[in-house]
C-alpha cells in the first residue's frame, strides 16, 4: 500500500465555503502584533481550536513553516489542487519577516490563486516592509486588523484595506472598510461615524452568507 501525504492545506468550513483553501498555524504566539483586545476574544482560542486534533494540525502546519521544502511544497499543492482562492491564516499570523518573505515567494511563484489575509503583523515594521510587497501583487488582498489599542495605521499602503474589531458597545469603531464585531454585540444596530454607516462583516448579519459567497474580502 502506498504512503498517505498529508495535505498543507485544508478547505474552508461553513463560514469560508468550501471553495476557499485555508492554511492556519497556533494562534497568540505566532502574533506579534496581537493586542490584548484582540488576544481576550480572539476565536482562534475558543470551541473547535481546543480539540486536541486542531492543535495537532496547527502545531505540525507550524513545524512546516520551518522546514527547507516549505515554499516548493506549498506551490506545488496549490497547484495540484487547482486552488481559486487562498486565505493565509484563519488562525495564527506572520510571525516573523522570514515567514512572511517566504508567502512572498509563495505569492509571486504561483500566481492563480487570490489569496487574501488579515494581520497586525502591520505593527511590526519589518514585517510590514513584506505585507506591503505582497499587497502589490494584482492576486492579493491584504487587510490591516485594527481595534482601540492599535489605533489606525499612520500609514495604509495603496490597496490594503482596514477591519476594525468592536467588542465595546461605549467603544464606537473608526472609520474602516470593514466592521467586525464580537458575538455579544452582533445584534446592535449597524455602527455609524457621522452620516456614515460603516460596513459590517456580511455574515455576522446573516450566517447564512458564507466568505465565498460574499466574496468581499478578497474579490
Amino acid at each position: 500500500m502506498g504512503t498517505t501525504v498529508r495535505g498543507l492545506l485544508q478547505q474552508g468550513n461553513t463560514k469560508l465555503g468550501t471553495a476557499i483553501h485555508v492554511w492556519s498555524i497556533p494562534a497568540v504566539t505566532t502574533c506579534p502584533g496581537r493586542t490584548s483586545i484582540c488576544e481576550g476574544c480572539c476565536y482562534a482560542t475558543r470551541h473547535r481550536f481546543r480539540f486536541d486534533s486542531v492543535k495537532e494540525r496547527l502545531d505540525w502546519n507550524l513545524e512546516q513553516t520551518k522546514r527547507d521544502d516549505f515554499c516548493d511544497r506549498m506551490v506545488k499543492e496549490v497547484r495540484r489542487k487547482g486552488v481559486l482562492v487562498l486565505r493565509v491564516h484563519t488562525s495564527g499570523d506572520f510571525m516573523d519577516r522570514v515567514y512572511a518573505e517566504r508567502w512572498l515567494w509563495i505569492m509571486k511563484k504561483v500566481s492563480r490563486p487570490r489569496y487574501y489575509w488579515y494581520t497586525r503583523s502591520w505593527r511590526i515594521p519589518e514585517i510590514a516592509e513584506v505585507l506591503e510587497k505582497m499587497a502589490a501583487l494584482k492576486q492579493v488582498r491584504g487587510w490591516y486588523s485594527t481595534d482601540s489599542e492599535t489605533g489606525t495605521p499612520e500609514r495604509i499602503p495603496k490597496r490594503i484595506k482596514v477591519a476594525y474589531l468592536q467588542v465595546d458597545e461605549d467603544t464606537p469603531p473608526k472609520p474602516a472598510d470593514l466592521v467586525f464585531r464580537v458575538r455579544r454585540l452582533r445584534k446592535l444596530p449597524r455602527p455609524r461615524i457621522g452620516l456614515t454607516v460603516l460596513p459590517l462583516c456580511p455574515n455576522e448579519v446573516n450566517s447564512e452568507v458564507s466568505c465565498g459567497s460574499c466574496q468581499r474580502c478578497f474579490a
